[in-house]
């Protein structure tokens, strides 16, 4: 079974197209710089830290794709670039797909609503959320029992929590 035989928005579509290992990644790597940043220089400085890092994070992730792609070329076939750009957009969306809920909190709160602390921690709960959402989706299935499920949510879910737990030690 692949995502182009099960249906969109199906529990398998969900678990074959969102949870990969970019979103969740990505997701605590988004988590830990929005706990690390300081978020008494205001939240314009933590939207732009978090903004750059994940752009930044998203490129160096596209060109690893990228040149890891080559290691599966043999000798005598033609570099494909076009081809291995294309792949690892598709393949590192996780990454970006994850640093945007929590920075439309941040500009919430940069343009005023609900002040800047609240959409800090908002956005540090978001990416908490998200993280559970991905362990709950990806445990789903016909024969898996809600335990598991929920075991899976929270492990995935304490990643993000860890981050928070680094902003109250760093801070």
């Amino acid at each position: 079974m692949n995502a182009q035989t099960t249906k969109r928005w199906s529990s398998a579509w969900l678990r074959q197209e969102f949870v990969t290992q970019e979103l969740i990644s990505g997701t605590v790597l988004v988590s830990v710089v929005i706990a690390v940043a300081d978020e008494a220089g205001g939240i314009l400085d933590v939207f732009a830290i978090t903004l750059l890092s994940v752009l930044i994070f998203w490129a160096t992730e596209v060109f690893a794709h990228t040149v890891a792609a080559q290691r599966r070329r043999p000798d005598t076939e033609t570099v494909r670039l076009r081809a291995s750009i294309r792949s690892a957009v598709r393949d590192s969306r996780g990454l970006l797909l994850a640093g945007i809920p929590p920075l439309i909190f941040l500009l919430l709160g940069l343009v005023g609503m609900g002040g800047g602390e609240v959409a800090y921690w908002t956005a540090l709960w978001v990416e908490v959320a998200i993280l559970a959402a991905a362990g709950w989706i990806a445990f789903g299935g016909l024969s898996v029992a809600w335990y598991w499920r929920v075991c899976g949510a929270a492990a995935t879910a304490a990643l993000g929590l860890l981050a928070m737990l680094l902003k109250i030690l760093v801070h």
